[in-house]
């Protein structure tokens, strides 16, 4: 590499987590961002620790207590086998948060290469483009079903299944990306200085584009947990008596007038998390903005 190129991409690389240093301030500083870390932190944390925090087994059966009200013994109440729903609600976040995770993880690893490669050389253009294109023709939930249900109800294939379908959001958002730092002065001043197509990828464009990868994950992540929700409850995910919130949905369809508790709880605890996710994106987009990032 020459003096120019290795100084550029130098400058450029250092610039890169000061400038997420000062977002992350920014973020602590907005009031709702802050709240919806504060719930995520404490709803993974939860989902990670369900085994020491639950006060029961999920799968402990008392039907002597079958469809008892929240008490200070069951802080949600039970449901009709006499099973502790605070325990399975726990455990259920659990699912919720694996899956969401998992699925986003997923998408990242294809379609960031693919937006990539889409983005870099315009002869494969074309070809992923129109691919991503098919692919957006679909609801994300109706391609998510469809593919739940020819791969046949799991968790592993609610994960594959969410994870594929955001793959063409992923592919998009790399693709512009990689368009618009391809015209970057530090991009054209390694090309003068001989930087390979795999240098150019790996330290010039792949690590300025991760700020909009970080926004986009945050949130295709509420997207995946309310799509395992789905395909739980429609009896595509997780099956029982493994709890999911989805499937915990389901179950109290029937028994909502004797036990509302067993819809309400299940649903505020996907309400709250989705919620907490897109709060903590919306701040997280807003002090990645570039115009705000340059302050």
């Amino acid at each position: 590499m020459t003096v120019l190129e290795l100084t550029t991409a130098d400058t450029a690389a250092a610039a890169v987590p000061g400038s997420r240093r000062r977002a992350l301030r920014r973020v602590l500083r907005n009031p709702l961002a802050a709240v919806g870390l504060v719930v995520v932190v404490v709803a993974v944390l939860a989902a990670l620790l369900a085994d020491l925090v639950a006060p029961f087994p999920y799968d402990r059966t008392n039907f002597g207590a079958a469809l008892q009200p929240p008490s200070p013994a069951h802080w949600f109440g039970t449901d009709e086998l006499g099973r502790d729903q605070f325990s399975r609600v726990l455990f259920g976040l659990r699912a919720s948060v694996g899956v969401g995770v998992l699925s986003v993880a997923l998408s990242l690893a294809v379609g960031v290469p693919l937006g990539l490669l889409s983005g870099f050389y315009g002869w494969l253009d074309p070809v992923i483009s129109r691919l991503t294109d098919t692919l957006l023709a679909f609801p994300f939930l109706v391609l998510a079903v469809g593919l739940a249900a020819i791969l046949g109800p799991s968790l592993a294939t609610a994960t594959i299944a969410i994870g594929v379908a955001q793959i063409p959001a992923i592919i998009r958002v790399t693709r512009g990306e990689t368009l618009r730092l391809r015209g970057m002065d530090y991009v054209a001043a390694a090309v003068a200085g001989g930087a390979g197509d795999g240098v150019l990828l790996r330290r010039h464009i792949l690590p300025n584009a991760v700020n909009a990868l970080i926004v986009q994950a945050t949130v295709n992540v509420p997207a995946a947990i309310l799509g395992e929700a789905v395909l739980s409850f429609l009896g595509l995910g997780l099956r029982p008596p493994n709890p999911s919130l989805g499937g915990m949905l389901s179950s109290a369809e029937s028994l909502f007038r004797d036990g509302p508790w067993l819809v309400v709880f299940p649903g505020v605890a996907i309400v709250l998390l989705t919620l907490a996710l897109n709060l903590f994106g919306d701040g997280l987009r807003d002090a990645l903005d570039p115009r705000e990032v340059r302050r």
